[in-house]
């Protein structure tokens, strides 16, 4: 596990000298929230300090010397300080400015001097707290795992080891990620936190606990590589940068390998993705991660000439006039099994689209398959996937599927 020692910091609360015990009981609710404005008092200060070294919103951050350790992530610089490792992550929203300046200081460089303006992390972490099951997927792939202490959102997690510890006890749920169990993390006392930041949002109470927030933005990265980088900021963050950089290195391997044999291909089909859902139909921008690696595979999106970095949104006469003639459908879907006949009786138009008359729509079940799990950090696995779908098994080297079946009437 990377070398680390992983022992718990959990239980109680220290505060001047005191121990703070919380309760669930709802007879102590005036109690817990008397004690907790206190503690929220007590670490403003704290809170205060790591906001005012913070990179958050500055046009830039003063420039660091030491080896850069990122190429392909267009959000991500990583640069070897010596004693320390500066984090930059840039703003998806605004590029001239930083979203975060992180200080990444092992414990065994001890106190170094002259450090730079940032949000100081110690690491490897211990006792961490993490949003999303994707992020938990590349710690448990780096052999870090043991150290996720707490997740929000825990029903959408699908590694074994984080299912095995909510039910043992030994992994905390906090609740929801809009709107974490303040008590809960504060008994939990992460050493920092694992969050994907969204344009004009904030983090509620939690950002008054004074525990790091790792902004994690590698969802907003415009390729897959770019994308699947970004684990090596988890690597400097657990200890394990070795398994990190080994892990990037083969996966841009075998990326680009299917990439190229993808791409002397002689035909390319149009590809659409997702369905009418509420009136509203997402589509991928030119500029977006999904785009890209619809083109790497061998496929057309029909907006990879708009200039948008996430999904844009349309109607469903949009999508028809330019789409109508798709040869392929891919859909994911959070179960029950989807039929052809549902998704005619959804919208009775969606019947009127090339690929369901060919009958060459693909869904995936993402209650039951780790698609949103694996193809972050292991683009690779989802390449290999729609390289079969788009261009057939000579092109992918397998003739199996791990995430996408052909729907029946």
């Amino acid at each position: 596990m990377c070398g680390r020692d992983l022992d718990a910091r959990r239980g109680s609360v220290s505060l001047g000298g005191q121990i703070l015990i919380l309760s669930n009981n709802l007879l102590n609710t005036f109690l817990i929230v008397k004690s907790f404005l206190s503690l929220s008092l007590a670490l403003s200060a704290a809170a205060a300090i790591l906001t005012s070294c913070s990179g958050a919103g500055s046009s830039a951050g003063a420039e660091v010397s030491g080896d850069t350790l990122t190429a392909g992530a267009d959000l991500l610089t990583l640069v070897d300080c010596g004693s320390y490792v500066v984090a930059d992550i840039k703003n998806p929203w605004d590029s001239t400015r930083l979203l975060q300046r992180y200080v990444l200081v092992p414990d065994s460089a001890g106190n170094p001097e002259g450090l730079p303006e940032g949000t100081v992390v110690r690491t490897p972490l211990r006792n961490s707290l993490v949003y999303s099951g994707v992020h938990a997927g590349a710690i448990r792939d780096l052999g870090a795992i043991d150290a996720v202490r707490g997740v929000a959102d825990a029903g959408y997690f699908t590694v074994a080891e984080v299912k095995a510890g909510l039910k043992s006890g030994a992994v905390m749920d906090v609740g929801s990620s809009m709107s974490p169990d303040i008590e809960r993390v504060t008994v939990l006392g992460p050493d920092a936190i694992l969050a994907s930041p969204y344009q004009n949002s904030s983090y509620g109470l939690i950002e008054r606990l004074g525990i790091p927030i790792i902004e994690c933005a590698d969802y907003m990265e415009s390729t897959p590589l770019g994308r699947a980088e970004w684990i090596k900021l988890i690597g400097e963050l657990y200890g394990c940068r070795h398994e990190a950089d080994s892990i990037y290195k083969e996966v841009s391997a075998e990326y680009s390998r299917l990439a190229t044999r993808a791409a002397s291909a002689s035909s390319h089909p149009k590809v659409i993705t997702e369905r009418l859902t509420n009136g509203v139909w997402f589509v991928p921008g030119g500029r977006s991660y999904m785009s890209s690696i619809i083109t790497d595979a061998g496929g057309v999106n029909p907006w990879a000439d708009t200039p948008d970095a996430g999904s844009i949104q349309l109607d469903f006469a949009s999508v028809f006039d330019k789409a109508h003639d798709a040869d392929i459908w891919l859909i994911r879907n959070y179960g029950p099994e989807l039929t052809l006949s549902e998704l005619k009786s959804s919208y009775d138009l969606n019947s009127r689209i090339k690929a369901f008359e060919n009958g060459d729509v693909y869904v995936a079940d993402t209650s039951t398959s780790t698609l949103f799990d694996d193809f972050p950090f292991h683009p690779e696995k989802l390449l290999r996937e729609y390289i079969l779908l788009f261009l057939g098994p000579d092109y992918a080297g397998t003739d199996k599927t791990q995430y996408y079946q052909r729907i029946e009437k």
